[in-house]
């Protein structure tokens, strides 16, 4: 039985495809990890993220699949793969089992079922669907891409986005993060419950909430704009919608895109 799907836990999330997995553990109060792993070239990817909310920092290590290269932002974190490489993952009976390699374990129950052939999917124009029917079906997306010191891997599905991205030489880009989206016929948006950044660590106290769905509220969407209300999301506001394109208003005057396939 496939294990894919997005799982999650009290203090986990892991979201795992044919080809990759992403995880999310907070292995102690003030560490969060979010680690990487190809089903071909093993565990390629791990982003320490130490200390919590804005008073923190991350330590990023990474391998490229092709020439094995290691990279790391520090001494410390030469070990991170190596270490990391010998995490398992069991499923068995609806529940995933997600153990480091000095012994931690994470229980996770299933949030949402990821069926391969969904991200192959052909959207037909099919205009009696709602905005945000077409925003949720057309937006589910998976990526993978690398080079030396860069990731860039993705998978986003209807519930769900979930990102693993750094950039290692200059060190001026990490952003790992989990995020729920939502969406109305006002716009799209995503409530973040884990995040690592280069200096924001946090991952919400009970994670096994982002299990529930996450309804914006449709009196926040700010027109022509974006919006950031005391539900914690990020709101983006519809800007125009066509038979090929829905045209969301991002911040700073951005337009984003959701493309139908």
């Amino acid at each position: 039985m496939s294990n894919n799907g997005i799982w999650i836990g009290e203090n986990a999330t892991v979201v795992i495809v044919d080809e990759f997995r992403i995880a999310f553990l907070r292995i102690e109060e003030n560490l969060i990890a979010s680690i990487l792993h190809n089903n071909v070239h093993g565990t390629v990817g791990v982003v320490y993220g130490l200390g919590k909310n804005f008073d923190a920092h991350s330590v990023v290590a990474a391998i490229n699949p092709d020439s094995k290269e290691l990279f790391a932002s520090s001494a410390n974190a030469k070990d991170y793969i190596p270490n990391h490489s010998n995490d398992r993952v069991e499923g068995v009976g609806g529940k995933l089992t997600y153990t480091t390699f000095d012994g931690k374990e994470f229980e996770l129950v299933l949030a949402e079922k990821i069926n391969m052939a969904d991200f192959e999917k052909i959207n037909e124009v099919d205009n009696s669907l709602s905005i945000a029917k077409k925003m949720a079906l057309w937006n589910v997306n998976k990526y993978f891409e690398f080079a030396d010191g860069y990731y860039n891997v993705g998978i986003d599905t209807e519930k769900y986005s979930i990102l693993f991205s750094f950039s290692l030489p200059d060190e001026s880009w990490v952003y790992c993060r989990v995020g729920q989206n939502g969406y109305c016929e006002k716009g799209r948006a995503m409530l973040s419950t884990i995040c690592i950044r280069q200096n924001e660590v946090r991952m919400i106290e009970n994670n096994l909430q982002s299990i529930n769905e996450y309804r914006p509220i449709e009196d926040c969407f700010a027109i022509d704009g974006c919006a950031f209300p005391p539900d914690g999301g990020w709101y983006w506001s519809v800007k125009e919608v066509t038979n090929d394109v829905i045209y969301l208003c991002g911040c700073g005057d951005q337009v984003y895109e959701i493309h139908r396939k």
